[in-house]
Order: C-alpha cells, then structure tokens, then sequence
C-alpha cells in the first residue's frame, strides 16, 4: 500500500485541489493522510479537513510521497523552515514530490525545480517568471512531470494530476 502525505495550508487552500486527488488515491488502494500546520484546515469554499498529522509530526521515513494542495494559503509554507526541511528529505530520499496551483511557487523558492519542467499557476505570468528567476523550465500545460516532482496548474488539473502522481508513485509511465 502507497502512503502519500497530502499539505493543506490551514485556511484559503483550493478545496477541489484536496477533494480530488485524495479521492483518486484512497480509491486505488493508497493511505492518504492529510497533514497541516494547525489541527483543522478550512478551503476557500469552507471545505474542513480535519488533520492527522501535523506537519511538524511527518516524517519522511513514514511515507512514500509528499503532495501540496494549492490555493492562496498555500503560500504560507514558503517561508516555514519545517515545511522547506521535510520536502527536501522526500528529494534526498528519491521519493515523488508533487504540487498544484500556487504550492509550486514554494518548491521554486526553496530552489528544488532549478534544472527542472514544471508548471503552476500562471493567469498572471508571474510563475513563469519566477521559473526563469529560479532556473526552472516553464512549460504551460496542465501537468508536467519531471524526473521525482509532479506540477500542476490547478484546479482543472487535478483528475490529470492526481492520476499523473499516482502513476509517478507507482513507477509507471505518464
């Protein structure tokens, strides 16, 4: 059984971009287990997520991936140094990363996607800038998969995203 750690920001998260994909992985078999830096997580529609896990509780060695829900809250783990510290040990393990939306702007920052294709919000064309400001490949596309890290552009990615992840998961081709 795959065991995937799935962060939701603890407010203004994009509920479908964790309804989905957590739907699509529980459905084929995985332990999905939400994980935030507060108890409960409340989306911009009002979705609550109630936590297993705290952020400062995931550890590496537990799980066999590591996803971010987007969203404008999302945002808020780019400065967290537990948030930065826990997905650069999936890297170091050689464990998939994944990201939607916005959440792919803290995987940039933290200089993971230097080198790498990967996607993001971008309606305003502020993520493909920063892709070129951190080394990164913008590629517009809905998902992009490249080498361990999975990106997405939203939330009309997310079925495509969470099938692509999965599959990246399970050593399949995309």
């Amino acid at each position: 059984m795959k065991r995937i750690v799935i962060v939701v920001a603890p407010e203004n998260f994009r509920d479908s971009e964790y309804i989905v994909p957590y739907s699509f992985w529980k459905q084929f078999g995985a332990s999905v287990n939400p994980s935030c830096s507060e108890k409960t997580a409340v989306g911009r529609f009002g979705y609550r997520v109630e936590i297993d896990l705290l952020l400062s509780e995931v550890r590496e060695e537990d799980f066999d991936a590591l996803f971010f829900v987007g969203g404008g809250g999302s945002l808020s783990y780019e400065s967290d140094p537990h948030a930065k510290t826990l997905t650069e040990s999936f890297v170091r393990a050689q464990k998939p990363v994944g990201a939607i939306c916005a959440a792919p702007q803290n995987l940039l920052k933290w200089g993971l996607l230097s080198g790498k294709k990967c996607t993001g919000y971008n309606v305003d064309g502020v993520f493909e800038k920063m892709c070129a400001e951190y080394g990164a490949e913008y590629v517009h596309a809905h998902t992009i998969t490249d080498g361990l890290f999975c990106t997405s552009s939203g939330p009309l990615a997310t079925e495509e995203t969470a099938i692509a992840f999965w599959n990246l998961i399970s050593n399949k081709e995309v």
